[in-house]
């Protein structure tokens, strides 16, 4: 009788300790994606890369909604928030009302593109969900390039690039409109 409740005991260890790494491997974002193999070392959650004198790949192109083809060289002369999102983010969702005020009162001089980095996303899921939302900027899919790069965890990430085609921000999480115009602010 012993032995069968030591069994039992035994096999609810091991169910729970199997139950906590599947529900780990859940919450933990992988994409999965080997499109690049440029990664970034491990980033801080909200990190100024300036130090790092780091400029885009050249050879990143990202489909777009619209069924364009876009590189980054395409925003040069302007600051260009990369907003590495989902579909199906809550979290997303309050960004892009912070993302809506920086293009409604600042895109003349900054510039959005939000990527999705979820490898069920199409260029037409993209268009639907721009549409859906009613989001002005530019909306395409990631690919891989900026998860692998960064070793993306959360959405929505932000990356904010310089005119001159230089990583400067990183940032994980909601980050407000005026937070985020103030980094930019600080750049120059």
């Amino acid at each position: 009788m012993d032995s069968i409740k030591g069994l039992i005991a035994g096999l609810v260890v091991v169910l729970a300790i199997t139950g906590i790494a599947i529900g780990l491997t859940m919450a933990t974002y992988n994409t999965g994606s080997t499109t690049t193999k440029t990664t970034s070392k491990s980033l801080a959650p909200d990190i100024d890369l300036i130090d790092q004198e780091r400029l885009v790949p050249e050879t990143w192109e990202f489909e777009m909604s619209d069924g364009s083809t876009m590189k980054i060289s395409d925003f040069s002369g302007y600051y260009l928030i990369v907003d590495l999102m989902s579909t199906n983010c809550p979290a997303c969702e309050t960004e892009n009302g912070e993302l809506q005020d920086i293009y409604d009162n600042h895109g003349d001089t900054i510039k959005i593109v939000s990527l999705s980095v979820d490898l069920s996303s199409t260029a037409d899921s993209m268009a639907t969900y721009k549409e859906d939302n009613g989001l002005p900027w530019d909306h395409g899919l990631d690919g891989g390039y900026f998860t692998q790069y960064f070793q993306l965890r959360y959405t929505p990430t932000l990356v904010i690039i310089d005119p001159d085609g230089y990583f400067r921000m990183y940032h994980e999480g909601v980050w407000t409109s005026s937070d985020i115009v103030e980094a930019i602010s600080l750049m120059d």
